[in-house]
């Protein structure tokens, strides 16, 4: 997947991983009519989000496809775990002192979170491949080049991927319409930059932000937004041991906590991001509710490739292409 303006290339583990969040593959080639059935008429009653369990059985089952493509491909590829759940975000602003105590700006969860992409059965497969042997399995993963499927985030961004590369073709057998399984796995997912930007956008928030930014100079903490917090975080942190960067990233974490809490921009920020929230999936509520009945119709066959043995399968003891 990339942006419809290029740029350069990614290195081949980061390519898959992106694939992979955003539902899409990068691939080559001509769209192509879809073969896969399409979606059934559309309900009066909308579909409701699949639970945690429909979620991991559509996440298990994409992979197994893809490891039976990939197989006959000629490359190895392990069915793995789902992804951890999301870790606790602040978008604008650590707002929770006790949390902030606790974790600072959550570097000791990134770097739980980096020795655990670096164990990836697939990624280290990847990385040991010879260069030439890597480009064909990334095309067999994920096509030549991202063409055949276009969508556009509610950002306002492009993004293309391919209608071939195993990808493609397990998204493909699990929801029939890959071009609208596509769309609306774009849209849905990029709905939290959109609500984002519209309450960075918002008077209120940047007023709020002004008397954070006071609160913080008074604390000897000159900076003038959240995100220019965490950044002066990252560089107080850079070169230091583990233990020390811990410690100087919690006592800003926490300066920053104490302020957002201290002067209006912890409830101003929390009540236009529900506000914008709404809003938000309201204009997508079309998207949200296709994409609902896509994963609802897709359990069956789920059900049907997840057999009894791929359920049991030991994700460690095999090699190849991480997709969680």
């Amino acid at each position: 997947m990339r942006r419809a303006r290029g740029g350069p290339a990614a290195a081949l583990a980061a390519a898959v991983a992106l694939a992979v969040l955003t539902g899409c593959g990068a691939g080559g080639g001509p769209a192509r009519p879809d073969p896969g059935p399409a979606p059934g008429p559309r309900s009066t009653a909308a579909a409701p989000e699949p639970d945690a369990a429909a979620s991991r059985l559509l996440a298990r089952a994409e992979q197994v496809l893809i490891s039976r493509c990939m197989a006959e491909r000629g490359f190895a590829y392990a069915v793995t775990e789902p992804p951890a759940p999301e870790r606790r975000s602040f978008p604008y602003g650590v707002d929770d002192v006790e949390w902030a105590r606790a974790n600072g700006y959550g570097g000791r969860a990134a770097r739980e979170d980096e020795r655990a992409r670096a164990a990836d059965p697939n990624q280290r497969w990847f990385h040991r491949l010879p260069a030439r042997e890597r480009a064909a399995a990334r095309t067999a993963l994920m096509g030549a080049s991202p063409v055949g499927l276009s969508a556009r985030t509610p950002t306002g961004m492009t993004l293309t991927a391919s209608t071939q590369g195993c990808l493609a073709q397990a998204q493909r057998a699990l929801y029939g319409d890959l071009a609208a399984w596509f769309r609306v796995k774009v849209v849905t997912m990029n709905l939290r930059p959109a609500q984002e930007e519209r309450v960075r956008r918002d008077p209120r928030y940047t007023e709020a932000v002004g008397q954070w930014a006071a609160c913080m100079r008074a604390a000897g903490r000159p900076y003038d937004s959240p995100d220019a917090s965490r950044s002066a975080a990252a560089a107080l942190a850079d070169g230091l041991p583990a233990e020390r960067a811990d410690a100087a990233e919690t006592a800003l974490a926490v300066t920053e906590a104490t302020c957002a809490t201290g002067t209006p921009l912890s409830r101003v920020s929390r009540a236009l991001d529900h506000t914008y929230g709404d809003e938000v999936r309201a204009l997508h509520r079309d998207e949200i509710d296709l994409r609902r009945r896509l994963q609802k119709d897709a359990l069956p066959r789920a059900e049907r490739v997840v057999s009894p043995p791929d359920r049991s399968t030991d994700a460690t003891t095999r090699s190849g292409g991480s997709h969680a």
